[in-house]
């Protein structure tokens, strides 16, 4: 049976409310500024309206939101994300949630696992390996979600993400887990696990240790965000076979048509594996197809 599965990624959402006057400091005030000089008018909520508004028009099993959820980690601008999730009217077990670098903005707030905490329910795991929060693993049918976080607070101006050595080595015991491996096994990450822009300041800095274990271990399908952009490449995977890896664009990018807001369905049908993109039009103000591509089987 087809499998459906839905990804928007780098929401943005923006809903700037202090808790304190202490939270405006360091790396937050300068990504304050930046929101109120620059990303503002590229990230439009009204984008993320009508991307709501399209998705029960659309065919889709579960809902994938591949981090970035906010601009600098704060409850507020989380709080207008768990609203727009609600919205959907998505029961929690069809919703999945993981973080990006903007949601491990600063260390006091990946240290206090608000994310974590503000978004739980939709991290619910059949499987984890250890106490550790992340790697975790949804099964759904006859597709294992499993579910990677790359943000780290980088204490300097930087985009970049790591996955790091131990997480490195608890996802590749979760991807040959018996159960996991008996299904369609999606990796969902938010920085991409290959180079796609030069320079380190923005890309996943321990990506040659992840493409090692997923050459070892072998994965269905790779999903990120990151990037702002679609993207679409290989890794390899065990005995010559290969991995696809798809990049998502901003679910609330105001650019031209081949950046403009956008979100993927990903349709999961035994080994063949196709993506439809639907871009946001300025002229109808409607999501329309952007992009079919069949990428496995």
């Amino acid at each position: 049976m087809m499998f459906r599965l839905a990804q928007v990624s780098d929401p943005h959402f923006q809903c700037f409310r202090l808790a304190s006057l202490r939270q405006l400091l360091g790396k937050r005030a300068v990504g304050a500024l930046n929101l109120l000089v620059r990303r503002r008018r590229k990230h439009r909520m009204e984008l993320l309206q009508a991307l709501l508004e399209d998705l029960p028009g659309r065919a889709f099993d579960h809902l994938a939101l591949t981090g970035d959820l906010c601009n600098v980690a704060l409850e507020s601008e989380w709080s207008a994300a768990l609203r727009w999730i609600e919205a959907t009217g998505l029961p929690a077990d069809r919703v999945t949630v993981i973080p990006g670098n903007h949601d491990a903005y600063v260390p006091e707030v990946v240290a206090s696992g608000a994310f974590e905490r503000m978004f739980a329910a939709y991290m619910t795991a059949e499987l984890r390996a250890g106490e550790a929060a992340y790697p975790f693993v949804r099964l759904r049918g006859e597709v294992a979600l499993v579910c990677v976080s790359t943000g780290v607070p980088t204490g300097d101006l930087g985009a970049w993400g790591r996955v790091g050595e131990a997480q490195l080595a608890r996802l590749e015991s979760l991807l040959v887990a018996p159960e996991v491996k008996a299904r369609r096994r999606v990796l969902l990450i938010h920085h991409p696990p290959i180079l796609n822009r030069h320079g380190e300041d923005c890309n996943l800095r321990d990506r040659a240790a992840l493409q090692a274990v997923l050459a070892r271990t072998g994965a269905d399908l790779v999903l990120h965000g990151h990037d702002h952009r679609d993207f679409f490449k290989e890794l390899p995977g065990p005995g010559g076979s290969r991995i696809p890896v798809v990049g998502a664009g901003s679910a609330s990018y105001a650019g031209g048509p081949d950046t403009r807001s956008r979100y993927n369905i990903y349709e999961i049908d035994g080994a063949a594996i196709t993506f439809v993109t639907y871009a946001h039009d300025a002229a109808t103000g409607k999501f329309v197809e952007f992009r079919r591509k069949r990428v496995a089987g």
